[in-house]
Formats: structure tokens, C-alpha cells, sequence
């Protein structure tokens, strides 16, 4: 056998890493998986984040009614009516505050500073767009009406805004964010 057919058949010959070959290897490989991990748990928020959680907002319209929002939304498992019915529904309220009337004239003029409590309910579309439609309200000085809500979820899951009814031409816009701890 010549020197050259050697080289050859130690070419093909599986090499066995040892001692610090071997750690570098290992290591590179955690750190890759842990890279994979990390990136596909980040990447992968807005389609496994919840909406669950304490929202604050504003609502408006063209007319110049403004509304601040202090939004509560459960989901199932964590909402316990929503487990009965099973259908991964999510509950909520959202006290409503007026802060603007159209005119001084607006009967709702007397009523700034007044708020009034609807109570939502509905359920995700894909991965980023919430449906919410309101149920009821507790509001004895009569300042909101219930509504129906399409609302864009962000990719980091921390803001929700779009669309709603307002009466029937779809022109109320309503945004939110996270509450802060």
C-alpha cells in the first residue's frame, strides 16, 4: 500500500472528537438549540400570546364623542364561564369613561367624567385579529350603547386597535395597550 492509499483511508475514517474538540462541539450545538428555542418562542408570540390580561385605551368617533377604556379580558382556561361553555371564548368587561362631548350643547356635555361598564364577549380570528361583540352594560347615566369590536392584534402581542359598529357605519376606532405592572 502506498502513502497516498493512507491518507485516503484515513479520510474515510470516522474522527472521534476527544477532551476540548468534543466541548467546543457540545457547546456550539446547545447553543444553536438554545438559539432555535429562543428565536421560535419570540417569533412565535402573537400566535400563542393570550389577549388575556388588563388593556387601557381610547375610543373615538367622527362626530367628537372620546371615550377612555379600562379593558379586562379572560380566556379559557382562566375563564372559568368561558370553560364551561367550552368554545375557548373570551369574556370580558370594559369601563368606559366619557371625556368629550361633540359640542357644549350635547346633552352628554353634563355627562363628561361619568362611566358606564359593557361587558364584551367573543374570540380570535387567526392568529391576530380579536372579535368582540358586547353583551350588556351597566351604565345608569346612559352615555354608551353596546358595540361590536374588530381589533388587529400587534406582533408583540402589547397593543390592539382597529374598528367598531359605532351605530351601524363601522367609523369608531378603538385603541389599547397592555396596562403596565
Amino acid at each position: 500500500m502506498s502513502f497516498a492509499g493512507k491518507i485516503v483511508r484515513m479520510k474515510t475514517m470516522p474522527v472521534l472528537l476527544q477532551g476540548r474538540a468534543m466541548r467546543v462541539r457540545v457547546l456550539f450545538a446547545n447553543a444553536i438549540l438554545l438559539g432555535v428555542l429562543l428565536f421560535g418562542g419570540v417569533a412565535c408570540f402573537a400566535q400563542t400570546g393570550s389577549v388575556a390580561g388588563e388593556w387601557r385605551g381610547i375610543w373615538t368617533d367622527p362626530s367628537g364623542y372620546v371615550f377612555s377604556a379600562s379593558m379586562s379580558l379572560e380566556t379559557s382556561p382562566s375563564c372559568k364561564s368561558c370553560a364551561v361553555i367550552g368554545d375557548g371564548s373570551i369574556r370580558g368587561k370594559i369601563v368606559w369613561t366619557l371625556r368629550k362631548a361633540p359640542t357644549n350643547e350635547s346633552p352628554y356635555a353634563a355627562k363628561i367624567g361619568m362611566t358606564a361598564t359593557e361587558f364584551v364577549k367573543g374570540e380570535m380570528k387567526g392568529d391576530s385579529l380579536l372579535v368582540l361583540n358586547g353583551e350588556s352594560k351597566d351604565d345608569p347615566n346612559n352615555i354608551i350603547a353596546t358595540d361590536q369590536y374588530r381589533l388587529a392584534i400587534s406582533d408583540n402581542g402589547k397593543v390592539i386597535g382597529g374598528i367598531t359598529l359605532d351605530h351601524g357605519p363601522w367609523t369608531g376606532q378603538f385603541i389599547a395597550m397592555r396596562s403596565q405592572p
